[in-house]
């Protein structure tokens, strides 16, 4: 199974940065791996859509359910290529903004090439997993913007990176959730 994660201060409240997380315009607005986002169903914690992407060279689609759990979402492929496809949002609140770490796991399901696949494309994985924080940021960070009335490009868009690391190293809490 091949683990790509990334983490980074949004200055946004928790619940803007949970909103941006759920709305399908942060990941298509800016720079990643997504290509589209059909909303099918809108629940009370979460939703289901149809994401469309590329991973790699290669484009797929993947049917997911985001559910809120506290204040993270989990997302779970349903229906795609790979035999399985998990991710999760951590969030928690520090001084000046929340913390974010995204983590996404892949079982691309090829036997004794899985090992082989996983170191080619993990640089590109972990790639992307930042791309998705950065943009995550700027849409959190612009709602706050336009709630304030402040210009998009008067917008504080920190300058931080992505940061990647062991999951111990994250500030976000790993909570244990009751299913």
């Amino acid at each position: 199974m091949m683990v790509a994660e990334a983490g980074i201060l949004v200055r946004a409240p928790l619940e803007t940065v949970r909103e941006a997380v759920l709305d399908p315009d942060s990941y298509t607005k800016y720079e990643t791996k997504v290509g589209a986002v059909e909303v099918r169903e809108r629940y009370e914690d979460g939703l289901l859509a149809l994401i469309h992407g590329s991973l790699g060279p290669f484009r797929s689609a993947i049917l997911a359910r985001y559910t809120v759990h506290g204040d993270d979402v989990d997302l779970q492929m349903l229906v795609g290529r790979l035999r399985a496809f998990h991710a999760v949002f951590r969030m928690a609140p520090l001084d000046g903004g929340t913390w974010l770490v995204h983590r996404e796991e892949y079982d691309f399901g090829y036997g004794p090439f899985g090992p082989f696949l996983d170191r080619m494309l993990h640089r590109w994985a972990v790639g992307t997993v930042q791309a998705e924080v950065r943009a995550l940021r700027r849409a959190a960070e612009g709602r706050v913007a336009a709630t304030s009335g402040a210009s998009m490009t008067d917008a504080p868009v920190t300058a931080g990176r992505a940061v990647t690391g062991p999951p111990s190293e994250s500030p976000a809490p790993n909570r244990e959730r009751e299913d």
